[in-house]
């Protein structure tokens, strides 16, 4: 008999244990007629989800890493003690509708071409989150990036797929990794989630390398996930840290699959761009009433860090990926009482 699991649901926590609950609640009591297993780790954000899911969920195997390892290495590490034939990274901050994992899990199934594939990500109020919505990076989409733009022309921005209701999977060229289920053998061909990246641009890099090996990705318009929005990130990091962290993480992707000097010329863009920005917010801030003029002063803010990253001012980012893979490699693995386990530097 066949005991490997359908399906393992990989969950990185990081100060999410509140999210985590609702998360896995919607999991377990949702409509998934197949076998599957869910790894939890906790990002060494210590905020008691351990603790939690002994008492709530022990079905769940639940890992604790010593430092945070970012988005890519730990679900690397969650991975190692996965078994499923396929495989879904999710966002603690979400909660599955219905029948949406079966209905994923059928695509991957009995698609011979589908290697990923991804749901409609929706908010609370269960209307469709445009802006997580990822495609491959370009200096044009990048720089132009607003929510004008994404409006006049959704297609550089992979909305096209969003605006189609259909019942039929669409292909895309890449699914936010927030919920991305991916075949076990597709993952491990690709060589996992690249370390490199700390947070943002992973999902892109692995749908990259997988349309690269021959397997499509699909959008699944009828399977939705409730996704809270960026809860972890928030956490971890001001808006001005992400939106330097974001554009550093597309910098590596396009040094990888454009080249180093599309990435400078992508350098220089931002940096323009982010200029004029400023110069932008400075006058909306004149002219603005006192009760908003903090809100331009955030955003002029934002833009700064950008502009300084462009220049290469912002050395606190060039870093970032050396010291996620040096907390990595000083993981040592320690089984516990099962089904909890537990990595320990």
């Amino acid at each position: 008999m066949d005991t490997q699991p359908q399906l393992s649901i990989i969950i990185v926590n990081w100060h999410s244990a509140e999210y985590l609950r609702a998360c896995l609640a919607s999991i377990f009591t949702g409509e998934c007629d197949f076998s599957f297993e869910v790894v939890v780790i906790d990002n060494g954000s210590y905020d008691g989800c351990g603790e939690m899911l002994r008492k709530e969920f022990p079905q769940v195997c639940f890992l604790q890493a010593p430092h945070n390892l970012g988005f890519a290495e730990g679900n690397n590490s969650a991975f190692a003690f996965s078994a499923g034939r396929n495989l879904l990274f999710l966002n603690p901050d979400t909660e599955v509708v219905g029948p949406a994992l079966r209905r994923m899990t059928d695509v991957l199934v009995s698609t011979p071409d589908a290697g990923i594939v991804g749901p409609r990500l929706v908010g609370p109020d269960f209307r469709v989150q445009r802006n997580c919505m990822r495609c491959l990076p370009t200096i044009l989409n990048q720089v132009l990036d607003a929510s004008l733009s994404r409006k006049i022309v959704p297609k550089w921005w992979g909305l096209d797929v969003v605006a189609r209701k259909s019942h039929q999977a669409a292909v895309a060229e890449v699914v936010p990794g927030t919920c991305l289920m991916v075949r076990r053998e597709v993952f491990v061909e690709a060589g996992l989630f690249n370390p490199a990246y700390f947070l943002y641009a992973e999902d892109v890099d692995l749908c990259c390398k997988a349309r690269k090996l021959g397997w499509k990705t699909y959008y699944l318009d009828d399977a939705m996930v409730i996704h809270h929005g960026g809860r972890s990130s928030q956490l971890q990091h001001d808006g001005c840290y992400s939106a330097v962290l974001m554009r550093e993480s597309v910098r590596r992707f396009l040094i990888t699959n454009r080249g180093r000097a599309y990435a400078f010329v992508f350098r220089a863009a931002t940096g323009a761009a982010a200029f004029c920005r400023v110069l932008a917010c400075g006058g909306f801030w004149l002219l603005a009433t006192r009760p908003s003029r903090q809100l331009w002063r955030a955003a002029a803010n934002k833009w700064t860090r950008v502009l300084r990253w462009s220049l290469g001012r912002e050395a606190w980012a060039e870093a970032l990926g050396a010291r996620q893979s040096s907390a990595a490699s000083s993981l040592q693995v320690r089984r516990a009482e099962s089904p909890q386990q537990q990595l320990r530097a």
